[in-house]
């Protein structure tokens, strides 16, 4: 399954860098800027985090605390993007090492965002469910809003970013990585950014889910989201089950006239 999902971090909307720092590393994170502590330390999906910064960085970024005050103190504005956070779908096959997922992830970010001066926090989580078939592994990152300099952050945004164009770009090199793994391991599967309808696809697409109606679903309650995909997959099958009857049907006819 493949999926990129990107968002702003606005302070407009009561979003803030510090608080989703917190969210994706599973830690309790001091907001300096919003004078409070965000408080996410009970989770347990953690498997694995890194703070990622360009060399050209200043030394003290790789810390925590300095990279979320910094950002902080790079916006002025009430109203300011302080940032973005990527969301990743990783695959979920046992062919692949948990190794070679986050190496892949690792690769990704440093040659997508670190090499056009972002900084970025890096959390992977496990995503777990009780049919392992379904488990969803997946990553988050946290980037910067403004290109990294080695005195800190530049004074102008490099507004390219937020280009449609570029969107789309980062969106295929994410398929185009996750490819390259499963040709390096021989196997037989492929992602691809693009819709079903431009794939040549004739399948009705699901719909995400979001955060509130995933935690739902994993405790077993039914949400409206899940019901609509569920509806979509056994349509989905009985489209696949009517595809297989009709070629047994025509292979049956060949055989009838051949004989």
């Amino acid at each position: 399954m493949y999926g990129f999902d990107i968002r702003p971090i606005s302070r407009l909307k009561d979003q803030s860098v510090c608080k989703t720092a917190a969210y994706i590393l599973r830690e309790n994170v001091r907001d300096e800027y919003q004078g409070k502590t965000h408080y996410y330390a009970r989770g347990r999906d953690l498997l694995y985090s890194e703070i990622m910064v360009p060399e050209i960085a200043p030394e003290s970024f790789h810390d925590l605390s300095i990279l979320l005050t910094e950002i902080d103190r790079a916006e002025k504005r009430y109203d300011a993007r302080t940032g973005r956070v990527v969301r990743l779908s990783l695959p979920n096959n046992k062919m692949l090492l948990m190794e070679d997922i986050i190496q892949m992830v690792r690769e990704f970010v440093k040659e997508v965002f670190l090499s056009i001066h972002m900084c970025a926090v890096l959390a992977i989580h496990e995503g777990v469910h009780e049919d392992p078939q379904k488990n969803n592994p997946h990553a988050h990152i946290l980037l910067t809003d403004r290109p990294v300099g080695p005195d800190g952050f530049c004074a102008k945004k490099n507004r390219t970013w937020n280009q449609v164009s570029q969107l789309n770009q980062w969106r295929q090199l994410w398929a185009e990585k996750q490819n390259q793994l499963f040709r390096d391991r021989h196997l037989d599967i492929r992602v691809s950014h693009e819709s079903l309808e431009v794939q040549g696809i004739q399948r009705e697409p699901t719909l995400p889910l979001g955060r509130a109606a995933t935690a739902l679903e994993r405790k077993g309650i039914q949400t409206e989201r899940g019901n609509r995909n569920r509806e979509i997959e056994a349509r989905a099958e009985a489209q696949r089950e009517t595809e297989i009857l009709h070629k047994q049907k025509m292979r049956d006819r060949r055989c009838g006239r051949e004989r």
